[in-house]
């Protein structure tokens, strides 16, 4: 087969596509005698050889077609690439290198290739497949050119073999999966910490944040069960004080369960390998399999209740939980396929397990608070009933025992010694009524507003022996932090004034105003001066954390020799 110059295409033929001018169809076309001319022609120049050596050793495989499809010549890189002997495939049909199944659409394809022939280039992005002598299929690429020769249309392919490029292109796709599913899983891990810190943040008890970050646990490491375990003081079982798809345990349960954990029934470690299991997260762990001894856990004595422990877990994962260099206990997971822990899985379950052991440790932290705040509570309830409570008890026993002999000697001295001591012992009450309630904090949210303040002004009326006018306008049913919020800056405010303003008056008012409420504490006393005053004396700061903490705005203004003046407005506007 040949071509030479002086089959050189013109640029006005038709398709723009070169024409063999000297190959002219002799024979009807699809004769024996048709081919054997076509490829004399082809053969009749002097390049012969040449162009036999180019196309042999072209770097990619060609194939040449007559119209109805039948192989007119290949070349020894298609012979290597589908197995065959180059002279095997001449005469054959090109549907011999593709796929039984693709044989049909290829008919179609070529029929309408033949009345509209076209270049048609590499990766021209259809997905075509290519089928070897020993009948294996692999993905190749096809580019197309035509050559008219007489009334028959030549079809010339040159097919490359992307079996190594398809490859490539799988291993690049999974390793781009792989890499979404990880930001994928670390987003979903840091959703977990950070829904697990919001948590921590809240005002939520210690069981409650336990059990979420149980429930977080098995979400974020797949496990099909978890449990939070402290050991107790006492030789036994660790004691279960959240779980996670596990039931409530008892008696032989718990026994049971302390083996789930890694422990025996006396409360230590459980072997494995020969080894302790302690200091770190542990694994029990059999040859390339997980498992656990409670699978082949029995009571010493039977039970007539079943054991009610769920013995099909065959892999657990326990981390210790630390505090303050103590062990507390630990954070078990748990699940029922036999599996081994990654290193960035047993990396998340350490981070679990310290955000549980700072659950616990700011549980026990605020548990302090508490008792600090409960102790000073009663340290100044102590020093309110000596400085308020006893002392006008005492003045009210000083007057008492004097009063006989005085109403001999002066009557009218005596009824205003006996108006005092009314006074007193009425003072007193209404102080021990307040401290009562300061020692009960529902009674403040139970009692309305006007009447706590009613009790307020009456106790500081008999530790002062100074009248304090009360005004309420409008109903004061307030939300309860509200409330009790307002009551305690009464309180404070009329303690300086009793305290400090030398104030011969004293008046509190609070208006309900639609859905805000005004308080005002005023006083006639000696003032002070605000700007050399430190936000911690006189309790200011103490007065504006609370108005803050309900949305509340807090002025006060003082002038000397004026007296003094607060009110809280809510809400702030």
């Amino acid at each position: 087969m040949s071509l030479t110059n002086s089959q050189a295409h013109s640029t006005d033929q038709p398709h723009g596509q070169p024409q063999l001018h000297s190959i002219r169809a002799v024979t009807p076309p699809g004769s024996a005698q048709h081919e054997q001319s076509l490829l004399a022609q082809l053969g009749a120049d002097t390049d012969q050889g040449l162009l036999a050596l180019l196309l042999s050793s072209a770097p990619v495989a060609i194939v040449m077609v007559n119209g109805l499809g039948q192989i007119l010549y290949v070349n020894d890189k298609l012979g290597e690439m589908f197995g065959y002997a180059p002279e095997e495939l001449i005469g054959q049909a090109i549907e011999t290198l593709i796929p039984e199944r693709f044989h049909f659409d290829h008919r179609q394809h070529r029929s309408g290739f033949r009345q509209n022939p076209h270049v048609r280039p590499m990766g021209s992005g259809m997905d075509l497949a290519g089928r070897r002598k020993d009948g294996a299929e692999f993905p190749l690429e096809a580019g197309l050119s035509f050559i008219p020769v007489g009334n028959d249309l030549l079809v010339m392919g040159s097919i490359t073999d992307i079996t190594r490029r398809k490859q490539t292109e799988e291993i690049l796709e999974r390793r781009v999966e792989e890499r979404t599913r990880e930001i994928e899983r670390r987003r979903e891990v840091a959703d977990g910490l950070r829904d697990i810190l919001a948590v921590l943040n809240s005002n939520q008890s210690l069981d409650a944040i336990l059990s979420h970050i149980a429930g977080q646990a098995c979400r974020l490491l797949h496990a099909d069960a978890s449990a939070i375990c402290r050991m107790d003081d006492e030789p036994g079982p660790p004691i279960v004080q959240a779980s996670y798809g596990l039931p409530a345990y008892s008696g032989e349960g718990a026994d049971a369960l302390a083996l789930l954990a890694g422990f025996d029934t006396a409360g230590g470690p459980l072997p494995a390998g020969g080894e302790a299991t302690s200091g770190g997260p542990q694994v029990i762990q059999h040859a390339d399999s997980v498992r656990i001894s409670s699978a082949q856990h029995k009571p010493a004595k039977p039970d007539p209740q079943p054991l009610l422990v769920e013995t099909s877990y065959n892999a657990v994962l326990t981390v210790p939980l630390v505090i303050k260099d103590e062990a507390y206990g630990s954070l078990m997971l748990y699940y029922r396929e036999p599996r081994r822990f990654s290193a960035e899985e047993i990396e998340l379950a350490y981070t679990v397990g310290d955000q549980t052991a700072l659950a616990i440790e700011n549980a026990r932290l605020r548990t302090q608070v508490e008792r600090t705040a409960v102790a000073a509570e009663r340290s100044r309830i102590a020093r309110d009933l000596h400085d308020s409570v006893t002392q006008t008890l005492f003045s009210a026993s000083i007057i008492a025992e004097v009063l006989p002999r005085l109403w001999q000697r002066n009557s009218q001295e005596a009824e205003r010694r006996l108006d005092e001591l009314r006074q007193l012992t009425r003072g007193a009450l209404a102080e021990m009524r307040t401290l009562l309630l300061e020692l009960r904090p529902a009674t403040l949210i139970e009692v309305e507003l006007g009447e706590l303040l009613r009790q307020l002004t009456e106790a500081i009326m008999g530790r002062a022996r100074m009248p304090i006018t009360l005004e309420v306008e409008g109903n004061t049913l307030l939300p309860p932090d509200v409330k009790v919020a307002f009551y305690h800056i009464a309180q404070e405010a009329l303690n300086n004034v009793a305290k400090h303003a030398r104030a011969s008056q004293a008046w509190l008012r609070i208006v309900r105003n639609g859905d805000g409420a005004e308080l005002t504490v005023r006083d006639n006393g000696r003032g002070f001066v605000l700007d050399k005053v430190t936000p911690e004396h006189l309790g200011l700061s103490i007065m504006h954390e609370r108005a803050e903490a309900i949305g509340a705005q807090l002025q006060v203004e003082s002038r000397l020799g004026s007296g003094t003046e607060v009110t809280i407005r809510w809400p702030a506007g």
